[in-house]
């Protein structure tokens, strides 16, 4: 508890009603308690019944889940509770994700005494004494599976725990199933070996895939970028990184960093200078590099070298926008066409001191000129001037600005710049960028004067806090994404699901595109070992494909004590028969011992359960698992059996802010649940954010502020159940129609998951609504009342499952709210024309309240409300009709205006200038008869908010009164007498 309390002091939680938090934290036991007991949430196949397959990708168990994982995790459980209410038979299955290197680092530093890794662990709530087990990486992953499985439970994660698994050979029937797909694979030409650029860790020699680097670095991988080598005066090689090949020809300049450190390396024989992070990646792509010596920028300044295709004698230039621990650390400066080049330049120019600190003649800066190449219409003779005069910015260190000029002019004449003629010549002057580059580098390398190359865009660092760098791998497996037909039948895939949102499925489609082969294993981790190169395991995105298939049958592999299975066993034969129907029950059964019933149930429950109808994931898992998983499916399974949808949602900020250690807004799951509970947790952050790719925002505030929302729900649909009368009046009618619409709404966005909006929607203005319904009528109708408090509490029950099963007891139901039908909005009983006409009462009240601030009310007795003549609502209703054709309130009065009879036309025109500045009146038009009942039915409320006798006329009754004639549909004229 004291670990507790100095979590809760760090994180400066705002002040939670620990009474009523801690009722609700009862209920939240005693519920699960009792779904547990009751087995609620095992689903098995049912013949005939719907069925909903709903997963979530399993998190890596190096530390405790914390509110990311909870925002995301919390989606599939509503999708889960959603749909078992809608009648389907759901089955949510979870496991844990081991495999990798993370865990294996981790568990190294703790052997090394690494202070850092044992803080992390601390600030966990682990103990001194039992850190000493975490140096196991085995302890970890037995560990954190536990404590996962303990905060989701506390969380109310309707999940069907016997189907629980974890990953790598540590659980031999999954490793067995992995080695089966990848046995599939190779039978089908999917896996070859080969040479590839991977991201490689120097430090921990192994592949650095998405799940062994940290989130900010996901999605990162090799790009080809050219080395281009100028000669210089001084015998050294300057070569210069690019992804603008085609640029060469305008290179007037090398930029060097002064202050950093250059080594001088023999390189396949040449002397090259370049940065130390250039050198070892050089070494790791094949090239024989050799350290000779090492040199200070800034001694390079001043130096010449040749622009290899030009011939011009070009000066070394320094720029502190250069980093030398970035590709090989030197630059060629292209200022026509690179606004960094451009704006270092004039940065030069307008300083003389920084030409004195480095003894350069200013005539040296006098004759370096930007050359233009590339013709891009409306950036003038230099783009790169007009890009950076465009993004304003005038130095070298307006980092931000300046990328944004560079990406700006680099994408537009990449696809529609022309190359100059003059400087090109006939093979490739007058084409555009893209068409030639592949063209321009086999022409450089070809003359010796450029090597291809590979790098990583910006740097990268492995988990174990390692930077890395491209490496050219030899003798490694890859899955062949870049095969046609695989791709094919992926786009056929993802042109066949539901996307949440829908905007993501192009997308998908660009990924599967742009996906080249993948290297898929690793060495020195835990994982599973490749079944025919032990040598080799697979890496962690490569071994979590497809295993939403095995859970299908998890609950009869992970307990083979209670089917008489055993293990080692098992075959590629019996997960040939369980997934692709191969071979026969009686054979299989042969072989494991077992009953062919037994091998026939599994195959059964796979078909039953099988496709994924849902998965749902955070963003950073789109360009990379989410991908895999739509391409291994349609590479080992037949088309009924692939993906059916899959939704994503953005990450989650606290306060506002992103969740970091560093800016003390990072909370566990474990935190959250013991200082707010489970459903006050739930619903904020259910309230955090829509599907979608924008983060969701978790506000402490508010989830201490849910708990008193919970507590007050909880209170008023208990001790209100039953009350009230039993008249029928116009205000019902308009009550019972909000009620209806909102459950509508709320159930199509619950299928969108859209949960924000069904919190808004669903709770708070269906409570402000509730609230103006007893404010217009004092006591309920009582039939509307209960109906009220039963769909209240069924909309919140996939959000706050506890609270609302305690409510659900509470009046007296005898069935579980969890297997309760979703209640159908009742359509009928939905009319526009009736809340329509209740927000005219409202306009009606405030115009009325408003009024008597401004007229001395002492000498006000009575409120005549004059409704307007029936013309008025046909010509208003012919206006409305005309702004659907016209487009424009004035036309379509004016046409309106002809088909009135000449002395109606007069009084109209009078009223003109009137609708034109109210044009609510048109959107709140509803029949004469409705206008009015409404205005009656309220004559009491108003009565009762003003303190005065209010009375309903005609426009005809209240002839002679003053401003009666300006009665309006919508907008009665109120006159106070």
């Amino acid at each position: 508890m004291g670990w507790w309390l100095s979590i809760a002091s760090r994180l400066k939680f705002p002040g939670v009603d620990e009474k009523k938090r801690d009722f609700l934290k009862s209920v939240e036991a005693k519920w699960q308690r009792r779904w547990a007991e009751l087995r609620v949430f095992e689903a098995d196949p049912e013949p005939g019944k719907p069925k909903f397959f709903v997963t979530f990708p399993y998190p890596y168990i190096n530390s405790y889940p914390h509110l990311g994982t909870a925002y995301t995790v919390l989606r599939v459980d509503i999708a889960a509770r959603f749909k078992r209410m809608r009648g389907y038979n759901v089955l949510f299955a979870q496991g844990w994700h081991a495999t990798g290197g993370p865990i294996v680092a981790a568990a190294l530093r703790v052997r090394e005494g690494d202070p850092k890794q044992i803080s992390i662990l601390k600030s966990m709530g682990i103990s001194e004494e039992d850190i000493p087990k975490f140096k196991d990486p085995e302890y970890w992953v037995c560990f954190f599976s536990r404590g996962f499985k303990e905060d989701f439970s506390r969380y109310g994660l309707s999940i069907d725990w016997r189907r629980e698994f974890f990953t790598t050979y540590l659980n031999p029937p999954y490793n067995k199933f992995i080695q089966w797909q990848y046995t599939v694979l190779r039978e089908k030409g999917l896996i070859t070996k080969g040479s590839h650029p991977v991201v490689w860790c120097p430090k921990e020699k192994k592949v650095v895939g998405d799940h062994d680097r940290p989130d900010e670095y996901a999605g990162i991988g090799p790009e080809e970028v050219v080395i281009i080598k100028f000669s210089g005066e001084d015998g050294l090689v300057y070569p210069c990184m690019t992804y603008r090949p085609e640029t060469v020809w305008g290179a007037v300049n090398i930029w060097v960093n002064p202050d950093a450190e250059y080594i001088i390396a023999d390189v396949d024989g040449e002397k090259w200078v370049l940065g130390q992070y250039g050198a070892e990646e050089l070494q790791d792509q094949g090239h024989t590099v050799r350290v000779v010596g090492r040199v200070k920028g800034a001694e390079l300044v001043g130096r010449y070298a040749l622009n290899p295709v030009t011939g011009w004698r070009v000066p070394v230039l320094p720029a502190v926008f250069v980093a030398h621990d970035i590709g090989t650390g030197v630059v060629m400066s292209v200022p026509a066409h690179a606004p960094f080049d451009w704006v270092a330049l004039e940065d030069l120019k307008r300083d003389p001191h920084l030409l004195d600190k480095y003894g350069l003649d200013p005539a040296v800066l006098e004759a370096v000129h930007p050359v233009g190449l590339i013709e891009l219409e409306g950036y003038g003779p230099y783009p790169a001037e007009t890009a950076v005069r465009k993004h304003g910015a005038r130095y070298q260190g307006e980092t931000e600005k300046l990328e944004e000029a560079t990406r700006e002019v680099y994408s537009k004449e990449f696809y529609n710049g022309v190359l100059k003629a003059e400087v090109y010549g006939q093979r490739w002057g007058g084409r555009r960028v893209f068409e030639v580059k592949e063209e321009v580098i086999d022409h450089l390398v070809g003359l010796g004067v450029a090597v291809r190359h590979f790098t990583l865009p910006r740097p990268v660092f492995c988990r174990c806090g390692s930077r890395t760098h491209v490496k050219i791998v030899e003798d490694q497996w890859f899955l062949r994404y870049s095969d046609r037909e695989w791709k094919m039948k992926a786009h056929e895939c993802i042109d066949k699901m539901v996307f949440l949102p829908p905007e993501i499925r192009q997308e998908f489609h660009r990924l599967v595109d742009w996906y080249e082969d993948w290297a898929c294993t690793h060495e020195r981790e835990l994982g599973t070992p490749l079944p025919w190169d032990d040598k080799w395991v697979l890496e962690s995105l490569s071994d979590s494909t497809i295993y939403m298939a095995y859970y299908t049958i998890a609950k009869y592999l992970q307990h083979p004590e209670d089917h008489g299975l055993r293990w080692e066993k098992l075959d590629n034969a019996f997960f040939d028969y369980i997934f692709l129907g191969k071979g026969s029950a009686e054979e299989v059964a042969s072989r494991l011992g077992v009953s062919a019933d037994l091998v026939k149930r599994m195959r059964e429950e796979f078909l039953y359960w099988y496709p994924v109808d849902l998965r749902v994931s955070g963003k950073d898992l789109v360009p990379n698992h989410l991908v895999f998983f739509i391409m291994h499916h349609v590479a080992i399974f037949p088309p009924e059996h692939w993906p059916r949808g899959i939704a994503v949602n953005g990450w989650i900020n606290v306060a506002g802010e992103k969740m970091s250690k560093s800016k003390g807004n990072f909370i566990l799951l474990r935190e959250a649940l013991e200082y707010w509970g489970a459903d006050a947790t739930r619903l904020t952050n259910a309230y955090a954010g829509n599907t979608g790719l924008d983060d969701g925002n978790f506000e402490p505030e508010f989830a201490s502020r849910a708990v008193d929302l919970l507590y007050e729900w909880y209170s008023f649909a208990t001790e209100n159940y039953g009350r009230g009368d039993d008249e029928r009046k116009f205000i019902d009618e308009w009550f019972e129609s909000v009620l209806n619409r909102t459950l509508k709404y709320v159930g199509e966005e619950y299928e969108k998951l859209n949960t924000k909006n069904v919190v808004t929607e669903g709770f708070f203005n269906l409570q402000n609504s509730f609230k103006w319904y007893l404010r217009r009528r004092g006591a309920p109708n009582r039939e509307l009342l209960k109906r009220f408090i039963e769909v209240q509490t069924l909309i919140l029950a996939p959000i706050t499952p506890h609270v609302a099963e305690e409510i659900w007891e509470k009046i007296g139901k005898s069935t579980l709210i969890v297997k309760e039908r979703w209640p159908e909005p009742e359509l009928d009983k939905i009319n526009e024309e009736i809340e329509k006409a209740e927000k005219i009462v409202q306009r009606v009240l405030e115009d009325i309240q408003e009024l008597l601030r401004v007229v001395k009310s002492e000498n006000v007795r009575e409120v005549a409300l004059v409704l307007p003549a029936r013309w008025k609502y046909d010509f208003l209703t012919q206006v409305k009709q005309g702004v659907g054709v016209y487009g424009k309130v004035q036309l379509a009065i004016r046409e309106a205006l002809k088909n009135l009879p000449q002395d109606t036309r007069r009084e109209a025109s009078k009223l003109v200038e009137v609708i034109a500045k109210n044009a609510e009146v048109l959107d709140l038009l509803v029949s004469p008869a409705i206008e009015e009942r409404a205005l009656r039915d309220a004559v009491t409320f108003f009565e009762q908010m003003t303190g005065l006798k209010v009375r309903v006329l005609s426009e005809e009754e209240a002839e002679g009164m003053a401003k009666a004639h300006l009665a309006l549909p919508a907008r009665p004229a109120i006159i106070l007498l």
